[in-house]
């Protein structure tokens, strides 16, 4: 008796058994498809380009450095070889963002700050300025993935003051070490008054990078500059 009971028992758990690991090879191979999906949309699903009404000097963001109405935009994939990394505050330097990865397939990183800029343009200079006299740069909030497998960085910026954007330089101060021997792609809008010393900046903050040749356009020509973009692409 106590044999059968011992039969039945075993053989009760050998199935228990069995039953758990296909559950386990199921719910693997679902994430395995599940991530492979999420892959094949990026590639093939070109993002839309849509001009933001907000240009030059006075432009408004909503107040959450383009994220109020939607998550910071981020895809990370296991086969990219290059990753755009930029900061946008009323979305033109994120429409650079968007052409880049319809032309690349690169995957896509927004920085994001602990305390995002006003959406009122007057108050954000006054901060801006504020920041860099006191040399005290917009603390990030994104975490950083690891950047090792990355060759090419797309760097997305604005021109303020003429030069780099606050943030930009906070990232670069914080994080620049992950971008040793990488090459730097840089890309920035501006609101008419072109790059200033932001790329003689970005080189004294990345001393071991190499910086490329940069793309930079007008915010209010951002929406019709996809031809040179693409150009400037392919050249680099």
């Amino acid at each position: 008796m106590k044999k059968k009971l011992l039969l039945i028992f075993s053989g009760l758990f050998l199935l228990a058994a069995c039953a758990g690991n296909g559950d386990e090879e199921t719910m693997n191979r679902e994430n395995e498809e599940n991530r492979m999906e999420q892959t094949d949309s990026v590639s093939s699903s070109p993002m839309e380009i849509v001009g933001t009404n907000e240009y030059g000097r006075g432009a408004e963001s909503d107040g959450q450095d383009t994220n109020r109405d939607e998550e910071p935009m981020k895809i990370l994939t296991e086969q990219a070889d290059s990753i755009i990394i930029y900061f946008s505050r009323s979305g033109n330097t994120e429409n650079l963002v968007k052409m880049i990865h319809n032309e690349t397939n690169a995957d896509i990183l927004e920085l994001t700050l602990v305390n995002p800029y006003p959406e009122d343009y007057e108050e954000t200079v006054e901060r801006a300025n504020e920041e860099r006299e006191t040399n005290n740069f917009p603390e990030i909030s994104t975490d950083i993935p690891n950047l090792s497998p990355y060759n090419h960085i797309y760097l997305g910026y604005q021109t303020w003051a003429m030069t780099l954007s606050n943030p930009i330089i906070r990232f670069l101060d914080d994080y620049g070490d992950l971008l040793d021997g990488k090459i730097i792609h840089p890309f920035s809008s501006n609101a008419g008054y072109g790059e200033g010393n932001s790329l003689t900046r970005m080189q004294d903050l990345l001393p071991n990078s190499t910086i490329e040749e940069s793309f930079a356009v007008e915010d209010a020509e951002v929406v019709s500059s996809e031809n040179e973009l693409v150009e400037w692409i392919k050249n680099q």
